[in-house]
């Protein structure tokens, strides 16, 4: 059952106090999103962070699960941010660059038989079991959005200017942080106070990333 009243309206009242605004204000917080339907997602990812966060505050629960499952879900939707902004970047303000192209692209070894005369001479040779020996050339493959690692959209990401390098492997770090706030992960890196820095900066990182990437869109606008 819900909270009582007062104390549900205090509740709700205490998370968004200290908020800059509503949730209107931060969806046009990322008005550099052409995409209206993923801005006001990212918008309400952002909010809701935000509000979560202050309830946590609020209750002021100074225990080890309580502290981790803050960290989780705050790095989690941060991550999510991150991702689903450079992901927009990439891939619809910049799908055409050659940046953006080559991360569709990566070598793999191919299979292709060997020349009969290469493989007599390699049955002939002692120790060495011919059935196991398979020829391979490289070659490069094409490869779908959906299989392209976030580091690499990072990367894309500073080598086009969208951010800069500094923010850009904050921001990888930041994703990477997820795999330590697993269950397993989480018992081997004991660390909380660690683990809420990676918190505090994922929120702390959004102006300047907001910043950055409004500054390149309005760079490519004018050429």
């Amino acid at each position: 059952m819900p909270f009582q009243e007062p104390c549900r309206t205090e509740a709700i009242e205490y998370a968004r106090k200290d908020l800059p605004g509503d949730l209107g204000w931060h969806i046009e917080f990322f008005d550099f999103i052409g995409d209206v339907g993923l801005r006001r997602r990212i918008g309400q990812e952002f909010y809701a962070a935000r509000q979560l966060y202050k309830l946590w505050e609020g209750l002021r629960i100074e225990e080890n699960w309580a502290l981790q499952a803050q960290i989780q879900l705050q790095v989690q939707q941060y991550a999510s941010i991150y991702e689903a902004s450079i992901h927009h970047l990439l891939f619809v303000e910049a799908r055409e660059s050659p940046h953006v192209q080559s991360l569709f692209e990566f070598e793999a070894l191919v299979e292709r038989p060997l020349p009969a005369h290469i493989m007599d001479r390699i049955r002939r040779l002692d120790n060495v079991d011919a059935n196991k020996i398979i020829g391979a050339v490289r070659q490069t493959r094409r490869t779908v959005e959906s299989k392209i690692r976030f580091d690499s959209k990072v990367d894309a990401a500073i080598d086009l200017g969208v951010i800069n390098a500094d923010l850009g492997h904050e921001i990888q770090s930041f994703y990477s942080a997820r795999n330590y706030i697993h269950i397993h992960a989480e018992l081997r890196q004991k660390d909380l106070q660690w683990q809420l820095s990676f918190a505090r900066d994922a929120y702390r990182r959004l102006l300047p990333f907001r910043e950055q990437a409004s500054k390149w869109l309005a760079g490519r606008s004018e050429t």
